[in-house]
C-alpha cells in the first residue's frame, strides 16, 4: 500500500518539526534541572498553572501515580516553597494543591527561557520568511483549535491568539507590501 500525497506531507512536516520539538524537550529539562526540580515536579507545577488549584486525588489521576505518591511529589514541591496545600472553601476536607507566588516565577523564568530561544531561531529568518512561518503556523493554530473543540476538550492559554484576525492581518500586510 502506498501512502498518500496529504499523508506524505503530513509526514514530512512532522519530521520537519520533530528536531525543533526534541530541541525544545532539551532546553526544558536542563532548565528543570537548574531549578532543581524533576520533569514530573515541572509536570505538577504545569498542571497546577494550567487548572489553578487541583484536589489531590485528582492530581494523582493527571500525574498517573497513587494517591501517596502525589502526596510525596507535592510534599517536596512545598519543600521547594513552589506548591502549598490548602482546604477547600466549601468542603474543608477537600486538600488542594496551588502554586505559590515563588512557583509562578518559576515557570514564568522557564518560559521566558524557553521563548528567547525560539526567538532566537525566528530572528534568524528573512522578513519574508518570517511572513510565510506566521502564515503556517497560524494556520496549525487554527486546526489545533479545531481538533481540541471536535474532541471536546479544553485548551486553556491560548497563547497563539485569534488565529483568523492573525491570518488576516497577515495577508493584508502581505498585500500592501508587495503592492
Amino acid at each position: 500500500m502506498t501512502a498518500t500525497p496529504s499523508s506524505e506531507r503530513t509526514d514530512r512536516i512532522v519530521a520537519l518539526i520533530a528536531p525543533l520539538m526534541a530541541h525544545q524537550r532539551h532546553k526544558w529539562a536542563a532548565q528543570c534541572q537548574a531549578y532543581g526540580v524533576s520533569m514530573l515536579h515541572f509536570q505538577v507545577l504545569a498542571i497546577l498553572d494550567a487548572d489553578g488549584p487541583t484536589p489531590m486525588s485528582r492530581l494523582a489521576e493527571q500525574l498517573d501515580v497513587s494517591f501517596p505518591n502525589a502526596s510525596g511529589i507535592v510534599g517536596r514541591l512545598e519543600e521547594r516553597g513552589v506548591v502549598v496545600r490548602v482546604h477547600d472553601e466549601t468542603d474543608r476536607r477537600m486538600v488542594l494543591a496551588q502554586l505559590t507566588p515563588e512557583g509562578n516565577d518559576m515557570l514564568r523564568r522557564v518560559e521566558e527561557t524557553r521563548m528567547g530561544h525560539l526567538r532566537q531561531l525566528v530572528e534568524e529568518l528573512t522578513p519574508d520568511e518570517r511572513a510565510t512561518v506566521l502564515e503556517a503556523l497560524t494556520l496549525l493554530a487554527k486546526a489545533h483549535d479545531r481538533y481540541h473543540t471536535s474532541h471536546g476538550e479544553e485548551h486553556p492559554g491560548h497563547a497563539h491568539g485569534d488565529a483568523t484576525a492573525d491570518l488576516t492581518s497577515l495577508r493584508e500586510t502581505k498585500e500592501t507590501a508587495h503592492s
